[in-house]
């Protein structure tokens, strides 16, 4: 096997880890955050706000939020919804440089 294509598909994983990462860490996001705000159904709001071929889901879920403030977020919710954050931008970062690599070794 050409070097060419082990790295095509290391750079794949890359991107397959990133995608799973990204998608779980903004669906535990949503999830936490809506639950906070005492709306309804919290890991339907994660679904619909993660999945979604366009994701419509998350604007949607952003505009819902504004009618349920939290009031007083505690130090523990606030540090686990910054460290989601920190998680999904990192495996936002493993995606992007995974689809780069893929192209670059599939296309070259």
């Amino acid at each position: 096997m050409e070097l060419k294509n082990i790295l095509a598909v290391i750079s794949a994983a890359f991107l397959l880890v990133g995608d799973v990462t990204t998608f779980w860490q903004l669906y535990k996001l949503v999830e936490t955050d809506s639950a906070s705000r005492g709306l309804k159904r919290p890991k339907l709001w994660g679904i619909f706000a993660a999945g979604g071929n366009n994701s419509s889901g998350l604007p949607l879920y952003l505009l819902k939020r504004r009618q349920y403030p939290v009031l007083h977020p505690s130090e523990s919710l606030r540090a686990e919804l910054n460290s989601r954050k920190k998680k999904a931008g990192i495996g936002l970062i493993f995606a992007v440089v995974g689809m780069i690599g893929f192209i670059c070794f599939i296309v070259l």
